[in-house]
Formats: C-alpha cells, structure tokens, sequence
C-alpha cells in the first residue's frame, strides 16, 4: 500500500513591531511521521502550535525540521519547536548556511550597521523591543546539512535546490510527487502573482535572479512561498516568465 503524503501550508498572522503581515511554513505528513519547514518569528510558537494541531500532528510526531535559510523569522521558532518535541526533531540546513545558523557566524544580514538602519526606521517606542529582538537570534545547532541536488528519502523523496543569492545557502524543497516548491524567500506572492525575491531583504540580487533558472529546470505545478503563501497551477509558466524578462 502506498505511503500518503499530507502537505498542510500553515498560515500564521504575524505582527514584528507594528507591521502586521502572514507567514506561510509548510508542515508534511504522512505514516512514517512529519516535517516542518521554516519555524517562523520568535515568540510566535502558541500560534503555531495550534496551526500544527489543527492539521491533526502532534509535534511526537515532528522528526525534522529544514531550514530554507537564516533569517530570523525562518529560525526564531526553533527553539520552542525543539523543546516541544523533546529535543527529539532533527535540524535540516545548507551547509553554507550553518555557521550563520549555530551562532558561529553573525547573520549576515544583521550587521551593526544594518541594525542601526533599521531601528532609525522605526518609530521610537519600539526601538527597545527590536533592539532586544535583534540581540537574541537564537543559536541552534544543525544536525544534518544539505547540498545542492541532494534527495532526501522521505516524503517520496525531497530534492534539495541550491539557490543562493538571499543568503548564501538558501534552498528550495521540491517534493517530487506533489510536484511541489517550497521556495522560501527566493519567490513570492504578491497581489495572487508569483515574483521574484524583495531586493530590500535579498543580500545578492544579481545571485537570487541567476538561481531562478535552476527552477525553471523543474516540473513545478504549485509554489508555496514563505511571504504570499500558494501559487499555482503550472506555476513553470509562470517561473519561465520571470527568468526571461517576461514576468517582471
């Protein structure tokens, strides 16, 4: 009897100092256990905790969870994630995104020079509570790292998709069967259209562009995006669109 893959996208209401916005990680499912992708902002663990359980798992049944990329509203959830599993789920990240990850490395988009400018932007009863958001980006250790073109076997199978250019070892998850992308940051959803990345909060643009092409290598029906949520059916056209000018 074959094995039935469940793929659940959460939806989670998100408020990082004042500006209200979702969030989209990916939970799948099937006899063997689950698999979370991307754990979203610190201090948002009650919302996905309840988001999970109304899939109908319960975090026993979390094995793994894969980090698509560093930014601290893909990793702030983690630690609340881990505990709730009993430290039992494993860390899934890019080799290259590790060290910014376990705390080795700064994250790279979190400079003092780039905290600065981002506090100044805000209005100034919050700077405090950003600034302390801002020096508490959790430092989780990853279990497992991934390559490019790596196939993970669960789920039917999972190819890794190196896709750099937000951060250096950002990945996309293309579930086989489902025909699937989770894409991360690397595309988004903005007014039901797949785009590419935000070039405000990509750290290589010309490098993020360069990666789409990898997608469009790939028989790809829906996307799901980290900011935007679905997009789809036969969103290859639409991936073909962007990398050759079309789309933008």
């Amino acid at each position: 009897m074959k094995n039935s893959v469940h793929v659940v996208v959460l939806s989670l209401d998100m408020n990082v100092f004042g500006t209200p916005s979702k969030i989209y990680p990916v939970l799948v499912y099937d006899a063997e256990g689950a698999t979370l992708f991307d754990a979203g902002y610190p201090g948002n663990f009650d919302q996905l905790r309840q988001a999970v359980e109304d899939a109908g798992v319960s975090f026993a049944q979390l094995r793994r969870l894969i980090i698509t990329h560093q930014d601290w509203d893909h990793i702030g959830g983690i630690p609340d994630v881990l505990r709730a599993t009993g430290g039992k789920a494993e860390v899934f990240a890019h080799a290259a995104e590790k060290p910014f990850i376990d705390g080795t490395l700064r994250p790279i988009k979190l400079t003092p020079e780039r905290i600065a400018a981002r506090l100044q932007m805000l209005p100034e009863h919050l700077r405090a509570e950003a600034a302390a958001a801002f020096a508490n980006i959790p430092r989780i250790p990853v279990g497992q790292t991934l390559q490019d073109k790596d196939v993970l076997p669960f789920h039917g199978g999972i190819e890794v998709i190196h896709t750099p250019g937000h951060t250096p070892g950002h990945i996309c998850l293309f579930l086989r069967e489902e025909r699937l992308l989770i894409a991360g940051d690397a595309l988004r959803v903005e007014n039901a259209t797949l785009v590419g990345p935000a070039a405000e909060h990509t750290f290589d643009m010309p490098t993020a562009l360069q990666s789409l092409r990898k997608l469009s290598a790939y028989d790809i029906d829906r996307v799901v995006c980290y900011h935007g949520g679905v997009y789809g059916p036969d969103a290859s056209i639409r991936i073909a669109e962007l990398v050759s000018g079309r789309g933008s």
